[in-house]
């Protein structure tokens, strides 16, 4: 009777140390990612004990990452832990696109949101969440999205569009799409007006009195604060918005967005 000997054994017979066993022990090295910061975007639930989470990392972008056993009584990790707007260090496996949860630890360094700050985070995340591809990487947003909680956090509610104003075009850099700031010739004149041309690559000098209403227009003094990411002047907050709201419809999407609606439904639509 023939006797099954095991892979193991047969292969350290033959001379060789578990090949198959060293390849996928090497496989679940390279798939773990530690200590990455991040910031959870969104969380919801996923089973009776689980989360499955959204979450925005500085060297890998977007994932999703399912939070085995989270919501059990005994867990190791505080439900405290999964609220948005938390800088936090990440631990995770997986090459499929749902990652897996090995870690979370809070880093601090930024006070919780709240009022309209916290409605403003949403915002932002809303926009991330329908922009952003999944495992691709976004330094430079994640930077910018970090600065900009900051803002929302240390600074008055007067100043927290110029917070979002600055958050939007970032977002629209990083997507490849930057806003026109400057004319294909000649200089920007402060104290004049200009227009978007048609395919909304170049403004052009407005020589009329009265501004097109089908036309998106802007005085030069907001394209010269806009390119130096000064959004605090009366004018300049108020067209600056109207600009970015337009190519923010145009790349990524124009379906109303959840947290501007329940803005309007409070009459509290002042920043968006």
């Amino acid at each position: 009777m023939a006797v099954k000997i095991p892979i193991a054994k047969l292969e350290r017979r033959k001379g060789v140390e578990m090949p198959v066993l060293k390849r996928e022990s090497s496989m679940r090295a390279a798939s773990k990612v530690l200590h990455e910061p991040a910031y959870i975007l969104h969380s919801q639930p996923y089973s009776e004990t689980s989360l499955l989470l959204d979450v925005f990392t500085r060297h890998h972008g977007r994932i999703s990452v399912l939070a085995k056993g989270a919501k059990r009584p005994y867990t190791q990790w505080r439900a405290s832990l999964f609220q948005t707007f938390q800088t936090l260090s990440l631990a995770y496996t997986g090459k499929a696109q749902v990652k897996t949860l090995l870690d979370l630890e809070w880093v601090g360094g930024i006070p919780m949101l709240q009022g309209a700050a916290l409605m403003a985070g949403f915002y932002m995340n809303e926009w991330m969440r329908r922009a952003l591809a999944l495992d691709d990487p976004h330094s430079s947003l994640f930077d910018a999205y970090q600065h900009s909680l900051a803002d929302l956090s240390l600074s008055p509610a007067n100043e927290h569009a110029a917070a979002l104003r600055g958050f939007e075009s970032a977002l629209l850099r990083e997507l490849g799409y930057g806003v026109p700031l400057h004319m294909a010739s000649g200089d920007i004149q402060a104290d004049a007006c200009y227009v978007l041309n048609d395919d909304g690559h170049e403004w052009l000098l407005w020589r009329e009195t009265s501004m097109p209403q089908d036309r998106v227009w802007v005085h030069g003094q907001t394209l010269i604060d806009m390119q130096h990411n000064q959004y605090h002047a009366t004018q300049t907050a108020l067209e600056s918005k109207r600009v970015l709201r337009f190519f923010l419809h145009r790349h990524i999407g124009a379906q109303p967005l959840n947290t501007r609606q329940l803005l309007i439904n409070l009459n509290k639509l002042t920043l968006l």
